[in-house]
């Protein structure tokens, strides 16, 4: 877990410097309004994302819950969404002769293993809520039949 966590760390950390990279030098050097809001949107999808994992840990130790491939989903969907993004940006910026088209396949795959991220999260932490709630009743019912 703590790996995760420092994982998740560098990941903001990553996100303002690629911010202020963006910010400061992108508009310059393309001088392209679209790339630089794709690239302000491919960052807020990292920064949500990476504070998302975060919390989603959190809720996971606070809930005892030790799968952690919902977080890994989300690992997997950085790497795909931005990554590919960030990757796309740069050759772009190096030769704007090269065929990238098998790059736009990688963000919508990242955006699903995001989604199902969360959505395992989400089954997780019911799963483990049914369980308690159902374990609470039977203890209820044991102390009103003594």
């Amino acid at each position: 877990m703590k790996n995760y966590i420092v994982f998740f760390f560098i990941i903001l950390g990553i996100s303002v410097l690629l911010g202020a990279l963006g910010s400061h030098y992108l508009w310059v050097l393309t001088k392209n309004t679209q790339l630089v809001g794709n690239w302000k949107s491919t960052l807020n999808y990292q920064f949500f994302h990476a504070l998302g994992g975060l919390l989603m840990l959190t809720v996971f130790k606070q809930c005892n819950i030790t799968d952690r491939w919902p977080v890994n989903l989300l690992i997997a969907g950085l790497f795909l969404f931005c990554g590919s993004f960030y990757l796309k940006t740069g050759l772009k910026l190096d030769d704007t002769s090269q065929n990238l088209r098998y790059f736009r396949y990688l963000r919508p795959i990242g955006g699903l293993l995001f989604v199902a991220g969360w959505f395992g999260a989400a089954a997780l932490v019911n799963r483990k809520i049914i369980r308690q709630i159902k374990r609470d009743g039977r203890k209820k019912s044991k102390r009103k039949t003594s």
